[in-house]
């Protein structure tokens, strides 16, 4: 071997026990393998939410969550995926309470306003506050926000009317009422307008099947006051500061009659609350009510004075009317006031109301006015008779039956109400068309 050629080899050999070329080999080793480690782990996680969806098929809740949550590790943003996931925490019934609300809250609200899905997210994190948590306030911000993205969306229409029926503000539900009625075809419609019925004229029990899903109400003989307390109280709880849920609260023990206990629910809610919580209408009308109720007048008129300058819904104006007729001996002020409340729904039913005007307007010496106002109270009162609407919920229970369903519509024809009779002969021409078709 010439010389030449072992300085040669002994150079290669040299050269490949450098450690500087050792270390270069081992980097592009390992950044090989990383690669493929992350081609490899990029294409699992891709398929978690093809895993996922098959586990959610079947109903396999508790393994839904570790394929979901990887394909989110890739895309954060899919709102598939972040609806997919907020579904398996809600239904998965093993984890705490506290982290099914959380982490579903926190996937819908990760679908932004601009998607198609966004009022969808917006109804099922309400879902998620009224049903999981007992929150209705919180639950009512996702639904206004659902709203206002989709004002006719169905879903947000019909859980609106019932978390106002749920609260005791039922005489708020009409427009959220009539949205989800015209969503409907011809054959749903009857049960809406049946279940609309009933949200107006027995409001305590509307809500009988949310409360048997919610747990308050455990037999169908359970009594509805204590139900609806059992409600109230769960809210409560949960948001012990809402102005919504301390007012609900309070105008169940001034329906018991327990207004002084209603008055300090109501003062010890307000001394935790911010000012803008404290100009809620609804909380705010229901102090001035217990408040007129104690025979409390000037503290009424002082709180009447603190309402929201910008709102003048009906609230205000009973509101109004009170303080007017009893605190302040201004019987036209407080008749004026009255008559404006009358005119959008329920007022044009309210004969109690209509009862008031009238007096205020006589002391008022607006005789002829009060003589009208007194008529149509009267004329009104007939018709909320018990035995009269102990007959129409029997009708009700019958809405195959063309015959007696017309008390129905005879009922709203006599209530001023031609929408809701229009409605009810829509229903009942079409069932008569049906007995024709199948030659009955």
């Amino acid at each position: 071997m010439t010389s030449a050629a072992a300085t040669s080899r002994d150079g290669a050999r040299a050269e490949r026990g450098s450690p500087s070329l050792r270390s270069r080999r081992w980097l592009l080793w390992t950044g090989a393998l990383a690669l493929g480690g992350a081609v490899l782990g990029g294409a699992w996680c891709e398929r978690g939410l093809s895993q996922a969806r098959l586990l959610a098929k079947h109903a396999l809740w508790s393994e839904t969550h570790a394929p979901v949550d990887r394909y989110l590790w890739l895309h954060p943003t899919s709102v598939e995926a972040n609806l997919l996931c907020a579904e398996a925490l809600v239904k998965d019934d093993s984890l705490p309470i506290g982290r099914r609300v959380g982490g579903a809250v926190e996937h819908l609200r990760r679908i932004p306003d601009s998607a198609p899905e966004a009022a969808a997210a917006r109804v099922a994190e309400a879902r998620v506050h009224l049903f999981l948590n007992y929150s209705p306030t919180a639950a009512e911000g996702a639904i206004r926000r659902g709203l206002a993205i989709a004002p006719d969306d169905p879903d947000a229409n019909y859980l609106r009317w019932k978390l106002l029926d749920l609260t005791r503000r039922s005489e708020s539900a009409e427009p959220f009422f009539w949205k989800v009625y015209e969503s409907k075809g011809p054959k749903e419609r009857a049960l809406i307008l049946r279940e609309w019925y009933l949200s107006q004229f027995y409001p305590v029990t509307s809500t009988m099947e949310l409360d048997r899903k919610m747990a308050f109400r455990l037999t169908p003989s359970d009594d509805a006051s204590g139900v609806e307390s059992n409600r109230l109280l769960r809210f409560r709880d949960s948001e012990p500061r809402s102005p919504l849920c301390n007012a609900a609260m309070a105008r169940w023990f001034r329906s018991e009659g327990d207004l002084q206990f209603a008055l300090e629910l109501l003062d010890k809610a307000a001394a935790s609350m911010t000012g803008e919580e404290l100009l809620d209408p609804f909380f705010r009308g229901t102090l001035i009510d217990v408040l007129l109720d104690l025979g409390e007048l000037d503290r009424a008129g002082e709180e009447f004075d603190r309402w929201a300058p910008t709102d003048r819904g009906r609230d205000y104006l009973l509101a109004r009317g009170r303080v007017l007729e009893d605190a302040r001996d201004d019987p036209a002020g407080a008749g004026e006031a009255y008559g404006e409340s009358l005119r959008e729904w329920p007022g044009p039913i309210d004969w109690r109301t209509m009862h008031r005007a009238a007096n205020s307007l006589a002391r008022a010496g607006a005789q002829e006015g009060a003589l009208a106002m007194r008529a149509r109270a009267a004329s009104l009162e007939q018709y909320m008779d018990d035995k009269l609407h102990g007959r129409l919920r029997m009708v009700l229970g019958q809405l195959d039956n063309p015959e007696a369903l017309a008390e129905v519509v005879d009922f709203y024809r006599r209530i001023g109400r031609d929408r809701e009779a229009d409605a009810w002969s829509g229903y009942i021409k079409n069932l008569d068309r049906r007995e024709e078709s199948s030659g009955g």
